[in-house]
Order: structure tokens, then C-alpha cells, then sequence
């Protein structure tokens, strides 16, 4: 996206508000992501770095037993590995390829699809799921410019006020016993 930003002389103030669009999904992956496995601060500075959606995605379906610090980073260094290998195997590809593939931009959706599917299949997390689709459907009628934007936005603050109704429901009823 930024090469063709590039290429069109986009100028710098939407870049910059491009790049924190897109990439603002990563500040609600660390509200959940166990950082707080790894102790050195050299690899904990890795795993921040390398904390990407694959990584998450199978991280969440993980029961909280079976997750560890060796764990966590054997698996940010394989889809390191896999991403950054498979991106320069990507690049020497098509470079070979006489003229660009139609069709193949629906990739990236596809795998997002996947990877949410899983997450919802292993922790069955129902209101969450009815909370994003909601989040989802109003930010694209509401601001279809700033649809991902808006929608993680509405998103989180949900996300806050169920667990803030959800917290106080337990103590509630320890006080009423």
C-alpha cells in the first residue's frame, strides 16, 4: 500500500494517517497478548516487534495452560520467518510472471476471515462476536471512509463497557449471598 501511496505523490499527512489506520489493530492486540510470559527485555522487545495477526490469532486459540514465553516466540519467529520468506519468495514470483493475476486481491480478507472463524471456534465468545458485527455494520453506514477506524473504535468501547458490566455482576451477587 505504501509503494503506491508512493507512487501517486500521495501527500505525507494521509500516508501518515493511512499507516495509523491500518495499523491500529495493534494497540488492541496487546490488551490481550501474554507479553507478560516473556521476562528478558531483549526478547520481550522482540515479541512486541513481532507481534502480528497470524501470531495472535493462534496465540487467543491457545488454552491459557498450554502458552509459554519458548512457546509464544518459537511460534513469532516461525511466522517471521514464514511471512518475510514467503513475501521475498512472493516478489521473485512475480517478478517471473509475464503480466499481474487478476483475482487475488480477496487473499488478504480471506485470511483475516479464517483467522477470526478459528479465534471464535476455540473460545466460542458469542457476545464479542455480535459486538464486532455490530461495530462493523454501524462504522460502515455511519463513515464508509473510516470503516476500520470507526468500527474498532465503537469496538473497544463495548469491549469496556461489557466488562464493566460483567465485573460488577459477580460482585453484586457475592454481596447479596
Amino acid at each position: 500500500m505504501l509503494v503506491g501511496m508512493m507512487a501517486t505523490v500521495t501527500p505525507p499527512a494521509a500516508v501518515a494517517l493511512t499507516v495509523l489506520v491500518v495499523n491500529f489493530r495493534h494497540v488492541f492486540y496487546a490488551f490481550s497478548f501474554p507479553l507478560h510470559l516473556v521476562k528478558h527485555p531483549v526478547t520481550k522487545a522482540y515479541a512486541v516487534y513481532a507481534m502480528i495477526d497470524e501470531a495472535y490469532a493462534v496465540n487467543a486459540s491457545l488454552p491459557e495452560a498450554e502458552r509459554s514465553a519458548p512457546r509464544l516466540l518459537a511460534m513469532q519467529i516461525a511466522c517471521e520467518t514464514y511471512w518475510v520468506g514467503g513475501g521475498l519468495v512472493g516478489v521473485a514470483l512475480g517478478a517471473a510472471l509475464p503480466a499481474p493475476i487478476k483475482g487475488l486481491e480477496f487473499a488478504l480478507c480471506a485470511l483475516f476471515t479464517v483467522l477470526t472463524l478459528d479465534a471464535f471456534r476455540s473460545r466460542g465468545e458469542i457476545p464479542s462476536v455480535l459486538l464486532a458485527g455490530a461495530s462493523a455494520t454501524v462504522a460502515l453506514v455511519l463513515t464508509p471512509g473510516l470503516a476500520m477506524f470507526t468500527a474498532l473504535l465503537m469496538f473497544v468501547g463495548l469491549l469496556l463497557v461489557r466488562h464493566t458490566l460483567t465485573a460488577r455482576r459477580p460482585a453484586q451477587e457475592t454481596a447479596d449471598a
